[in-house]
């Protein structure tokens, strides 16, 4: 019998820590939860791995929002499929992995061909992608800042009772039963990437699934990887969380290009830093102007000035000499990212996590690259968020 647990809000990421508003590869791989093509192939349309296949060992995915790559040895479930070369940029949405065929439909779940259960799950992922999904959790998408009641020393990803004010409270993100336990990997990735729980519901926007549906295939193996290494944590939270209306997932391509020519060496950085802003990150989401809940549609970058919701202050973090960080280098960037201070040495605050509260792990050269892509797109004037606005921290 299926948990009602698939009526929560999976709510991942910093989406809302301090306000509503913000918040590896190896084809070596351990066959994951079903195999390669495991949940995906029983899924799929064909029954194999859905549209675009499943890579295999070595399969590649394109560089450029193909929907999956081509089909290797992931079809008999013998070899964990990876992402090519294509996925490390970031762009592609289907690519050559596990799990693709399962999740080819935004929004729908399985496809054609039928569910997919738990019959393969196997528990099974390897070290690499335990830890690299960790960083990736802890470090990147700082699920922690809502799914972590820290206050009251709950276990980590435990569930938060009182996240956005228990309007919406942030499950249990653990193997329990009372969490994912009884979900499948591609139930729960399908649920961060595409915003629909186990039982086909929509989940709340605040939970940026509209951001991570482009995250690639092996980053979302990692991260359940990962949430299924943790302590189990018995806490049944959000259960009353309501269904809400679908949003429409962030297109990377609506979001600003880096001005370096592809011949550029430092092309590569900024593309990887796209997509880590546009897909694991939540640099968009608490940088540019929105509803609370809902997607940026423009604007992307420009700040939210402190008197406008969600009553934080997100500075313009586009390169505009004036209003913005032009004069910043990368590197300035990724200090901000993994110190916690700005250029001239002011501490960040409110719902910017850095330092020991969540950046701060990240690897030094996902910081980097997300400062070669901050610093290489068009400049846009905004001087209500400009960084010299900072307000000072409050006191502790």
């Amino acid at each position: 019998m299926k948990m009602r647990v698939g009526h929560v809000a999976l709510v991942f990421g910093i989406a809302g820590a301090v306000s509503v508003g913000c918040g590896s590869d190896d084809d070596s791989a351990t066959t994951p939860k079903g195999g390669a093509a495991g949940v995906a192939g029983a899924s799929g349309k064909t029954g194999t791995a859905g549209r675009g296949g499943s890579g295999g060992k070595g399969g590649s995915s394109g560089g450029s929002g193909d929907k999956g790559g081509s089909s290797g040895n992931a079809a008999t479930g013998n070899e964990a499929g990876v992402a090519g070369e294509g996925a490390s940029a970031g762009m592609d949405q289907g690519g050559a992995a596990g799990v693709a065929g399962a999740l080819e439909t935004a929004g729908s779940g399985p496809s054609d061909g039928g569910s997919a259960g738990a019959v393969s799950e196997t528990h099974v992922y390897t070290a690499e992608q335990v830890a690299h999904g960790k960083v990736l959790v802890g470090s990147v998408a700082l699920c922690g800042g809502c799914h972590t009641a820290a206050a009251t020393g709950s276990p980590v990803l435990g569930g938060n009772a009182s996240f956005a004010g228990g309007t919406v409270p942030a499950p249990n993100l653990t193997d329990d039963a009372t969490g994912i336990g009884e979900w499948t990997d591609a139930q729960v990735i399908n649920a961060f990437r595409n915003g629909i729980d186990d039982e086909g519901r929509h989940l709340n926007p605040v939970m940026p699934y509209w951001l991570f549906h482009n995250m690639s295939d092996a980053d979302a193996l990692s991260v359940v990887a990962y949430l299924r290494s943790l302590p189990h944590a018995v806490a049944e939270i959000g259960a009353t969380n309501p269904e809400v209306a679908p949003v429409t997932p962030l297109a990377p391509s609506s979001l600003p290009n880096t001005s370096l020519a592809s011949t550029n060496s430092d092309y590569a950085a900024a593309q990887r830093g796209k997509y880590l802003v546009s897909g694991v990150a939540q640099c968009v989401k608490c940088h540019s102007p929105a509803a609370a809940g809902q997607p940026p549609v423009a604007g992307f970058f420009t700040g939210v000035s402190v008197a406008a919701p969600p009553k934080i202050f997100a500075s313009n973090i586009t390169p505009d000499v004036t209003t913005g960080i032009g004069g910043w280098t990368a590197a300035d960037v990724a200090k901000a990212l993994k110190v916690g201070t700005n250029k001239d040495g002011v501490t960040l605050c409110g719902a910017m996590p850095s330092a020991t509260k969540g950046y701060g792990t990240m690897s030094d050269e996902d910081a980097l690259a997300i400062g070669v892509y901050l610093t290489t797109i068009p400049a846009v004037s905004n001087p209500t968020a400009a960084p010299s606005l900072e307000p000072a921290c409050p006191a502790p």
